[in-house]
């Protein structure tokens, strides 16, 4: 008579595996419930800065005093646009870091590669409304706290960039000046001068 696996005693060696098995299971709930956590815990130092240290420590000399001049003269978000340049419509950058991103759009447009800010200087009341809508940055958001943000001291820009484009960013934006800062974000650039 056949008889059906349940019927069946189980064997050492079938108990031995049905418990790692068991037990990988547990592990793998463990370690995801630790990974979750970790994602979610909200970050200090760097993330909160918004770049700005990775500009300390990518420019020499005077040129870092000057990629903030305008900004520590006035305070993050607090620029009038008639000491900033238009670089595009409703879009504002320091006169120096202006100059930077024709030498960066220029080399795009060079390449193949369609130039478009989403966006670049942004006031205090601009901040504060983005860390509404998007959450900070150091709390799983995509904003810089209020008053830290590279966009309030118009060095910033966030720009559409197929992969292509992206890659020539990556190979050529330090030439016009330009750098990631935040490396969540890959449409995020930042003037940080030349050396």
């Amino acid at each position: 008579m056949m008889k059906f696996p349940s019927q069946v005693g189980r064997s050492a060696r079938n108990k031995a595996l049905r418990l790692c098995i068991v037990l990988t299971g547990v592990l793998v709930f463990v370690v995801s419930l630790l990974g979750l956590g970790y994602a979610l815990k909200p970050t200090t130092g760097e993330m909160t800065t918004a770049g700005f240290d990775t500009i300390a420590g990518k420019t020499a000399g005077s040129t870092s005093a000057q990629v903030l001049a305008l900004g520590e003269k006035y305070g993050n978000g607090r620029i009038p646009t008639s000491e900033l340049v238009q670089v595009a419509p409703e879009r504002y950058l320091t006169p120096d870091a202006a100059t930077g991103f024709a030498a960066l759009a220029a080399g795009l447009r060079a390449a193949g590669h369609d130039v478009k800010i989403n966006s670049a200087y942004r006031t205090l009341a601009e901040q504060e409304e983005l860390v509404s809508d998007l959450g900070l940055l150091g709390e799983g958001g995509t904003a810089a706290a209020v008053g830290t943000s590279e966009h309030g001291m118009a060095i910033s820009v966030d720009l559409t960039l197929n992969g292509a484009a992206l890659t020539w960013m990556f190979a050529r934006a330090q030439d016009s000046g330009f750098s990631q800062t935040v490396a969540e974000e890959p449409w995020h650039w930042t003037w940080i001068g030349i050396d």
